[in-house]
């Protein structure tokens, strides 16, 4: 058999470690036409088991790249264990010999062994040992007068021995990686380990066991590094620790200069946020430090958490880009000097993530609202802007001849079959273009950046929440030899992927990750460091995409909003996708425009890309109510990015045929003093919707289902609320005719209403404050859970209690139903084993004189009712409020467990309806009045679940 049959059959074969070492073997003899050929072969093989061969890593990290090491999909560079410690599993050159150094210099060995007892660990020797950290490098931070000597290294404020002073801490992990081109060496910011200790920052070579370098020791702050940069020659390590910009020489980790909040403008007072100084209108400071030491304690800023910072160098390392997450500051540095070349002010409104071009000239930066611009770094003059359509961008990249952006981030946007099912963020990136002769300028009079389609990934780990602070901090984006790629890891997930929305790389895990200079390789730490090569993460030509998901349960009834609905209160009308006329409707619509972060109106440039459908909300969806048949739902939204408000949208099915047909969408009108909804409910009969707002002013209105007009409202007296009050304070609840609309304010009031007119007929009174509600069908008794788990019946008439009764074990109410004869109440709640159960609390019959209020006082007393378990094993410790109605058969209920997750279970048959993938808090459930009918709505849309 030939070398080229040899090689077909190893690459048809099932993949092995063995296969993949013979298969190396032969493609290093295959000429540059054989290896196109088998290449499409070779991709075939899962990555991770494509790891580079040690020969092909020798010749990579010298820098003899070969043809066929393309082919290799990995290289596990180590664990961080062998971080700590400065050594290699294999080592591609000499080991460094610490007992010929020891020999030559024994005092240096006694320096350190005696460094445990009255030196210390800031002898000179243990000081030597770790190369250079900052406080020996404080001389060169203050220029004194000539002649003055230099300070002396003063003692290291951390307590470790000079032995342990030699090793790293990773015992938390890593939170930031930097890796140059070649791979010889990585530098890697560690977790802090406790409070009053930070992460350590070193350089450790990957190719030999050798000292580590440091650049930061841990016991010198109290916080962690979320992103380091390397210039792309090598020679220079960026990052940023409690507010204080920092850059270090990569080989000796001498300082080379150190911005404190006093000089980038991140800090309080009269240096602080815009008040740094200025020399012909531009920030400059001196080369070294300038005249003053920024690393002092007064010096500090807030936490890298707090005001996280983004840092780009440009294409030829000549500028580094600083920006800040919370403090709104963006600047451009020289990144030999630390000089500041440009500051934008706050009226810029930028802030990281950042990136440049090639020579620096050109800076791209993030916006409120998800917008980017573009601006000249000579004159900080904006070129253009553009609107992402991006729910949070979270990196940018630039071309290296800054004509496109690439800005990733992620979108509660989603595809229409996984509407009302997801509650996350998905990762999303669009590509910016900046032409030379724009045809649209924005309102200002600036170019706008074209936007491509919106590059949404289909294969991510489930749990990757691309809105996440751990997406901010980790989020990286590269522009290869390849094109624009972006990286982007979650609490629970991992992935790579290009401009073309293909998954190149994932993990279930999150991580810390960056891309070379060069755009070749990511490394990727979690236990273990990993080298990914982007040219072996390719897809082959002609492999089949992955099999489509299964059907979501249930049907569409919306995957997101007319993009015009935000800009006023105006009825909308748009199909849902796939439906007659979708793409015309949706285009007539133009998205609206958003308010900054501090709630100012700032119109902005109207957007270059074409009008997309808004997300169904910004923030989760809750509360939601719909009709019986869901020919009505009514759902609370935040429409906006940045402004807190939230907003009820109604939708309506004219035809009776929700899912099929486009709805009407109407903006109910918001309510006063930035009122929030606490509850919201249908008549049974759907011809009406109610809302209980609470804010300054709570109030109660009730809408015209069809056009959402209002029809009255009706204002809760003021009254001192109790110090748990919060956004479930108001209760709803309609009796069965619909006459009768009761509110139950845990201000210790419940007010019972004429619903057709709007007036008070009875108000009373529960001092502990009433939770859940119920009316029966005539409206004439009343139901309501106390804060000490009781329940109570009252006749409306009279308020005289009915019934006072304590369920068996009952931890919490989550729902309270009247029979239709009124014989029975139903209860749902939480056990205190924490189960999810349901009481039957059988009531009095009616007496003389019971409706027009001349009965005698009465109470009825019975023997606990026991509860009946609904669902096993779905814990409910802390459950959040759910849903309960009496459907024809008997009481349907929604428990929302601890789980993420939700369940429909019907109590006539004992069965599990419907299960719910989230949480009452990630979006709304909504039971029909009659319980035959359930609708989800999360950010991404809403469905109707078949009840069987």
């Amino acid at each position: 058999m030939t070398d080229d049959h040899r090689l077909t059959a190893l690459l048809r074969a099932r993949p092995s470690g063995a296969a993949w070492a013979e298969i190396c073997t032969l493609l290093e003899d295959c000429d540059e036409r054989r290896l196109a050929a088998v290449t499409p072969l070779v991709l075939r093989w899962p990555a991770a088991q494509r790891e580079m061969p040690d020969r092909w890593w020798a010749e990579w990290v010298r820098g003899e790249v070969r043809p066929c090491h393309a082919l290799a999909g990995t290289r596990v560079l180590g664990r961080l264990d062998r971080v700590e410690t400065g050594t290699v599993a294999t080592p591609v050159e000499e080991d460094w010999e610490v007992e010929e150094d020891w020999d030559e210099d024994p005092a240096a060995f006694s320096g350190i062994a005696a460094s445990s007892g009255a030196g210390g660990p800031g002898s000179p020797a243990a000081v030597s040992a770790r190369q250079t950290s900052e406080v020996s490098a404080a001389g060169a931070l203050t220029a004194g007068p000539p002649g003055t000597p230099a300070p002396a290294p003063g003692p290291l404020p951390d307590a470790m021995g000079a032995m342990d002073s030699l090793s790293a801490s990773f015992d938390h992990g890593a939170c930031a990686v930097a890796a140059p081109a070649g791979l010889r060496w990585l530098a890697l910011g560690a977790r802090a380990a406790w409070q009053d200790r930070g992460g350590d920052i070193v350089r450790w070579e990957t190719t030999r066991d050798a000292p580590l370098v440091w650049y930061l020791d841990g016991g010198e702050c109290h916080d962690e590094a979320y992103d380091l940069q390397i210039s792309p020659d090598g020679e220079t390590v960026a990052t940023s620790v409690q507010g204080v910009w920092r850059a270090w020489s990569a080989s000796t980790g001498k300082i080379l200069w150190r911005l404190g909040p006093d000089r980038t403008g991140t800090g309080p007072g009269p240096g602080g946020v815009n008040g740094v100084n200025r020399v012909n209108g531009v920030n400059r400071v001196n080369g070294a430090g300038g005249d003053g030491d920024d690393g002092d304690a007064s010096a500090e800023g807030s936490s890298s958490l707090d005001d996280l910072v983004r840092i780009a160098f440009s294409g030829d390392g000549r500028r580094v880009a600083f920006g800040t997450g919370s403090s709104d500051v963006v600047s451009v540095l020289d990144s030999r000097t630390g000089e500041i070349l440009l500051a934008l002010d706050r009226d810029a409104e930028a802030f990281g993530p950042v990136a440049l071009d090639h020579r620096g000239e050109r800076l791209a930066h993030a916006c409120p609202a998800g917008r980017v611009a573009v601006r000249e770094v000579a004159t900080g003059r904006l070129l253009a802007t553009a609107d992402t359509g991006l729910t949070s961008v979270a990196a940018l990249a630039m071309a290296p001849d800054g004509a496109a952006v690439f800005a990733v981030g992620g979108t509660v946007g989603g595809a229409p079959e996984a509407a009302g099912l997801a509650t996350r963020a998905r990762p999303a990136a669009r590509l910016l273009t900046l032409t030379a002769a724009p045809h649209r300028t924005g309102r200002d009079g600036t170019a706008l950046l074209a936007a491509g389609p919106l590059i949404r990934p289909a294969a991510v780990p489930e749990g990757t929440d691309a809105a996440s602070p751990s997406t901010a901090m980790t989020a990286r984006a590269a522009w290869t030899p390849a094109g624009p790629h972006a990286f982007l890891a979650a609490d629970f997930g991992s992935v790579l992927f290009d401009a073309e929305g293909r998954v190149l790389w994932a993990d279930p895990a999150g991580s810390a990750g960056c891309f070379t200079p060069d755009g070749r390789v990511l490394v990727v730490v979690q236990e273990e460091v990993t080298a990914w090569f982007l040219d072996g993460l390719r897809r082959p030509d002609g492999l089949a995409p992955p099999p489509a998901a299964p059907p979501a349960p249930g049907t569409v009834l919306l995957d997101g909003l007319p993009a015009g609905l935000g800009r006023n209160d105006s009825a909308l009308h748009r199909p849902r996708a796939g439906s007659p006329g979708a793409p015309a409707a949706a285009a007539a619509q133009a998205p609206a425009r958003r308010n900054g972060p501090r709630g100012a109106a700032r119109p902005g440039p109207e957007p270059a890309a074409g009008p997309e459908a808004l997300p169904c909300s910004y923030w989760p969806v809750w509360p939601a109510a719909v009709t019986d048949g869901a020919r009505r739902l009514v759902f609370s939204a935040k429409l906006d990015r940045f402004c807190g408000e939230r907003r009820d949208v109604l939708c309506h099915w004219p035809d009776g045929d929700p899912g099929r047909t486009a709805p009407r969408i109407t903006l109910l009108p918001g309510g006063p003093d930035a009122a929030a909804d606490c509850a919201l409910a249908f008549s049974p009969r759907g011809d009406a919707v109610a809302r209980a707002l609470h804010g300054a002013t709570s109030q109660l209105l009730l809408h015209d289902p069809g056009t959402g007009e209002c029809r009255w409202s009706w204002a809760l007296p003021t009254a001192p609320a109790p110090a748990a009050m919060s956004s479930g304070c108001l209760h709803l609840a309609f009796s069965g005719d619909g006459s009768r609309l009761l509110l139950a304010s845990a201000t210790g009031r419940l007010v019972l209403l004429d619903a057709r007119r709007g007036t008070p007929l009875h108000t009373l009174a529960e001092p502990g404050g009433p939770h859940h509600t119920a009316l029966d069908s005539t409206g004439s008794r009343l139901a309501y859970g106390t804060a000490d788990q009781r329940v109570l019946v009252r006749a409306t008439g009279t308020g005289r209690v009915l019934l006072d009764a304590a369920p068996a074990r009952l931890r919490r109410i989550t729902g309270l139903a009247f029979a239709p004869d009124a014989r029975l109440l139903a209860v749902a709640g939480a056990t205190r084993s924490h189960d999810a159960a349901l009481w039957l609390l059988p009531l009095p019959p009616d007496g003389p004189g019971d409706r027009d209020g001349t009965a005698a006082p009465r109470t009825a007393s019975a023997p606990p009712a026991e509860p009946r378990i609904a669902v096993h094993d779905f814990p409910m410790s802390d459950p959040a409020d759910g849903a309960l109605v009496w459907a024809a058969a008997g009481p349907r209920v929604h428990f929302s467990g601890d789980r993420g997750a939700g369940v429909v279970w019907d109590a006539a048959t004992g069965r599990v309806l419907a299960d719910i993938p989230f949480g009452a808090q990630q979006g709304g459930v909504a039971l029909s009045p009659d319980g035959a009918t359930l609708v989800t709505v999360t950010q991404y849309g809403a469905r109707r679940w078949p009840l069987r």
